[in-house]
């Protein structure tokens, strides 16, 4: 919206310095011959007509200046906004890198808890059925071997 207004007063301006320049290039002489011509009552009449268009610009000035004012507070809030909208992302992406760098840990711990109890030999639950085996032999369980003859 900023760049509108300021693309419509520069297109104001412009035609102001158009309208400038015609006048500039007409011929006074003739201008003031046609206004020696013209009744006082008309000059009167045209002096007004240039006095309302003088303030009717000049108030339009004025509004593009006010419109310009509201629109640049308007664009600085919402880029403040943006800016504090940006850094609670930024707040929030940390925790998540955070978070995300803590899970894998948490479930590496685990794992290395089965790991060792695999290197241990110590069975998770022993009464597990191997379903190509079978049942687990009670011999299995005997601590000591039978002695050799010899």
């Amino acid at each position: 919206m900023l760049e509108i207004s300021i693309s419509e007063l520069r297109n104001t301006v412009t035609e102001l310095e158009k309208r400038l320049n015609s006048v500039e290039d007409e011929d006074k002489l003739s201008s003031v011959r046609t206004f020696d011509q013209m009744p006082l009552g008309s000059l009167k009449q045209l002096l007004k007509q240039l006095e309302e268009e003088k303030k009717s610009l000049q108030n339009q000035l004025k509004d593009y200046g006010l419109r310009l004012e509201q629109e640049a507070k308007a664009y600085h809030k919402a880029n403040d906004e943006r800016r504090v909208y940006l850094s609670e992302i930024l707040q929030i992406s940390a925790t998540l890198k955070f978070l995300e760098r803590q899970k894998p840990d948490a479930m590496t711990g685990k794992k290395e808890n089965k790991i060792l109890k695999g290197r241990c030999s110590v069975p998770g639950n022993q009464k597990m059925v191997d379903p190509k085996k079978g049942a687990i032999k009670k011999t299995v369980g005997v601590k000591q071997l039978p002695k050799l003859k010899g």
